[in-house]
């Protein structure tokens, strides 16, 4: 949440001519709620299983049609046991878009509906317990410039490469759960 995994990811995909795929969007559709009816309705357990659910048939959807595919996940999502290892398994890169602390809480403090969200004090609390998850990503790109800076980066960094075929790049949403 504020990392600008939306945007970023947007652009990439757009300069790739790949596809752009929101996993929060795509669990909502199926869910018809939205993140935070999930959450206040089914709660954070069926959550995490919509979100796996989601992540698998997003995935295969890229490996079937041999399609680029830029993958925005919720910030919750690559801190589930055992994501990274799905991730790697599946062959998608994972990019951590990195933004200081202090500029996603500011970003986060504008931002509505966002279920996991109280608090500075919990928000902090949040990202020091996801923190080592997103460490394990592939890659790592400071996000707080702006959008199209951050895109060049990743680009001028040869993060992305090989075939569209080949290549689904996987960009967590720091600070977040579920369209946190």
């Amino acid at each position: 949440m504020g990392s600008g995994k939306t945007t970023v990811g947007t652009l990439l995909a757009r300069q790739l001519a790949w596809r752009f795929v929101d996993l929060d969007s795509r669990i909502e559709e199926a869910a018809h709620l939205s993140i935070t009816e999930i959450f206040e309705r089914l709660g954070e357990p069926v959550f995490r299983q919509m979100e796996a659910d989601q992540l698998r048939a997003a995935l295969g959807r890229a490996a079937e049609q041999k399609e680029g595919t830029v993958l925005a996940l919720g910030g919750g999502t690559y801190a589930q046991p055992g994501c990274p290892d799905f991730l790697r398994a599946a062959g998608a890169p994972v990019l951590w878009l990195d933004t200081p602390l202090d500029a996603l809480l500011a970003r986060c403090m504008i931002m509505p509906g966002r279920p996991l969200f109280r608090d500075e004090s919990s928000f902090r609390a949040l990202h020091a317990q996801r923190l080592p998850s997103y460490q394990q990503a592939d890659f790592r790109v400071d996000s707080s410039g702006a959008p199209a800076r951050v895109v060049e980066e990743i680009l001028r960094q040869g993060i992305v490469g090989g075939s569209p075929a080949e290549t689904h790049l996987v960009v967590p949403k720091p600070q977040s759960s579920g369209g946190d």
